[in-house]
């Protein structure tokens, strides 16, 4: 593999990606969340070579199953699918994890695809509660959770 890069990014760079690889491609999918403005919310893009090919985003955002948590929400991770395998997801959440202990969070949660559990999991994560699927996609999640 070669380098790769991760690096704070604007929210609106997120959306390309989230379209095509969360959304299908579908020109009329909402990408922009309000969460995305939240005065302490980061984007951050993973580039391999000169192409932006993953990108994710956190926002403070509590965790119903944990009370009193200093809790982060991950939301719109993607990675072109040409690049999957490749450890750009683990660099990208390992680049969000050194920020967020740094800020003093405690958690950090996303609702997972069924699809990608098992990425979530090799990077630390545990499955909380049932399953669910989305009214944006109408797909099978989990409530996952790291320990920061």
């Amino acid at each position: 593999m070669e380098a790769v890069l991760v690096r704070p990014i604007a929210a609106s760079e997120t959306h390309d990606l989230r379209r095509s690889v969360l959304r299908n491609g579908d020109p009329s999918a909402l990408v922009s969340w309000p969460e995305d403005d939240r005065p302490t919310a980061f984007h951050l893009g993973v580039s391999d070579g000169d192409e932006v090919a993953g990108v994710a985003s956190f926002s403070e955002e509590p965790l119903p199953v944990r009370p009193g948590e200093h809790a982060w929400r991950l939301r719109g991770m993607a990675v072109i699918d040409s690049h999957q395998g490749r450890g750009l997801g683990r660099a990208l959440l390992d680049d969000a994890v050194r920020r967020l202990r740094a800020m003093g969070a405690t958690v950090l949660w996303c609702n997972a695809r069924d699809t990608a559990m098992k990425f979530y999991a090799d990077n630390g994560f545990v499955v909380v509660g049932d399953g669910f699927n989305t009214d944006e996609t109408g797909l099978p999640h989990h409530v996952m959770v790291l320990d920061l």
